[in-house]
This record gives structure tokens, sequence and C-alpha cells, in this order.
């Protein structure tokens, strides 16, 4: 895809402009973005640039992400780490609609069957144990916690309080997990993802 073909693209490139000339890197909302900016731009408009990473959205105030003169380097930086921030996102997202009948992804240990549950950032036990609720658990031995490789410290964190009783004591889930097996795939060693494998008590 061509820079021409990005949805309103030139249209974002000149309020970045404009905003990093008349605020710099100080927090602006959009009702002074439409009162001060030239074009007053709408908030899809914004969303783009945010989307685009040209501007950051805290919920409240927009701010320029990164200033034109900062390094290439902030650049790279900038966009590997809103690369980091949706891969993990839109693999769970894609996993919850493949796999087997009950929409849920598996994969095997052994002879053992295992129900996929991708783990974003932050690892959030909430989140994952709202995931595991619509899981049909009792179809499967246990469950695989899956991540980029680099952030396997903080899966091993969340598979134990996953094998505690005081956690899933207070959900749907009947029993606590055990840690059973842990691995990492991938080719690339900018690219592996860690596995951890948990079986039901």
């Amino acid at each position: 895809m061509t820079g021409t073909e990005l949805p309103r693209l030139e249209d974002s490139l000149e309020l970045y402009a404009a905003a990093a000339e008349r605020y710099g890197t100080e927090p602006f909302t959009e009702t002074r973005a439409r009162r001060e900016l030239a074009g007053a731009p709408s908030q899809r408009l914004l969303e783009l640039a945010v989307a685009y990473g040209l501007l950051e959205f805290d919920g409240e105030a927009y701010a320029v992400q990164v200033e034109p003169d900062a390094p290439e380097s902030a650049w790279r930086a900038n966009a590997i780490e809103r690369a980091e921030r949706i891969r993990p996102a839109a693999v769970e997202r894609a996993t919850e609609g493949t796999g087997g009948s009950d929409g849920v992804r598996a994969l095997t240990h052994g002879s053992k069957r295992f129900a996929s549950v991708a783990v974003g950032e932050p690892a959030e036990l909430e989140r994952v144990l709202g995931r595991l609720e619509r899981v049909p658990l009792e179809e499967y031995d246990g469950i695989v916690l899956r991540s980029p490789g680099e952030r396997a410290n903080a899966v091993q964190r969340l598979a134990d309080r996953l094998c505690e009783p005081a956690v899933t004591d207070g959900t749907s889930l009947s029993r606590p997990f055990q840690k059973e097996y842990t691995d990492v795939v991938g080719d690339d060693k900018n690219e592996l993802e860690f596995r951890l494998f948990l079986e039901r008590e």
C-alpha cells in the first residue's frame, strides 16, 4: 500500500504540522483544535491522526506524539510501540473466531488438547478470566497462554495467579490450574512466541 492510498493521510499530516507548530507537545482539546487550527479539524480526522501515530490521545486531550525534528529513531520507536500494542489484540481477536466448532483455537501437547488464550499487554488477570469464562473448558485438558517471547515473565506471573484457588474461587471456573509445560516457538529470534500450558487440577 502506498502513502496515497491511506485514508486522508495528507489531511492528517497537515493537522499534525499545524498542531506541532501551535502547541508543540502540549495537550489540546478537540474544541481548541476546531477553534484554533486551520480547517477546524473534525473528531474523525483527529482520530485518524492518532491511528497514524502522529497524535496521541489520553481520553481527554490530544498531543503531538513525536516532534517533527525528532531523530528517526524516535519515529521508529513510536511505530514499533504502536505495532506491539496492536498485534496481541489483533491476534487474540482473530483466534477468537477460528479453530474448532466452539470458535476456540486449540493447541496440542502430547496427547492433550489445550484452549489457546492470547495474552495482551499488559497481561491483565481480569481480561484472561473473562475470556476463560466464555471457553467450554470441559472440552479441553487445559489452556495455553501465548504471548511474544519478551513478555514471558509477565505471563509466568499471570499463570501463578491462575494456579491460586483464591483467584478461581471467585469465578465460574470450578478449580484452579497447574503449570504443565512451557515452550518458545518461531524461526526469527525477534518474533518468538512464548507458550505456557496449564492443566486443570
